[in-house]
């Protein structure tokens, strides 16, 4: 494991000098986690960003009605709770490993650090931001303009294999709608 696919997530974003490559591999930590490892459980204050470097991870919150899947990330994709982590307030949501995981992490004191010292920061940050917004944007737009077997089908593109790394009672949460729900649409697919 190395920063490599890292650096190379962040070179896409915007260049990255060599002073800046420097700096951030200081503050950077690798890791190897085992399934169902805890990256963030509520109402902690996400003190660290990961980079999901290999596994697959979920966040999700308890209601009355039980766990609420809120997200999912995939190898290649930045972890982050980003209220908790930005404004270091508890978080709401717990952020799990779900399968075994290669992680690179930094944490919010290092990110300031890097802040002062480099604008090239602010530009990926904002970028960072952006792309969680425009994410939870779609996903919001998917619930309301997607019916249920439209909102599967292009969760199964996003994450081919996620049927062997969550349950279905998870898929169901995230999907809006109920596992018998799930189960009935799953079957008529079948069939067809």
């Amino acid at each position: 494991m190395s920063f490599a696919r890292l650096f190379a997530f962040l070179s896409e974003i915007h260049p990255i000098s060599d002073a800046f490559r420097s700096a951030i591999e200081r503050e950077l930590t690798l890791m190897s986690l085992p399934k169902n490892h805890m990256l963030l459980e509520a109402p902690r204050v996400s003190d660290y960003a990961w980079y999901l470097d290999s596994g697959f991870a979920m966040s999700y919150t308890y209601t009355d009605q039980g766990i609420r899947v809120d997200n999912f990330w995939r190898s290649g994709q930045i972890i982050l709770s980003v209220k908790s982590f930005f404004e270091q307030i508890p978080s709401t949501e717990n952020i799990r490993i779900m399968v075994p995981a290669e992680v690179v992490f930094i944490s919010y004191k290092s990110v300031q650090r890097l802040f002062q010292q480099f604008g090239e920061a602010h530009f990926i940050y904002e970028s960072v931001l952006n792309r969680y917004y425009e994410e939870s944007r779609e996903r919001a737009n998917d619930i309301i303009n997607l019916d249920a077997k439209a909102r599967y089908h292009k969760l199964l593109a996003t994450f081919p294999r996620i049927e062997q790394m969550v349950s279905q009672e998870h898929i169901a949460s995230y999907l809006g709608i109920a596992p018998q729900s799930l189960s009935r649409l799953k079957r008529q697919m079948k069939e067809k």
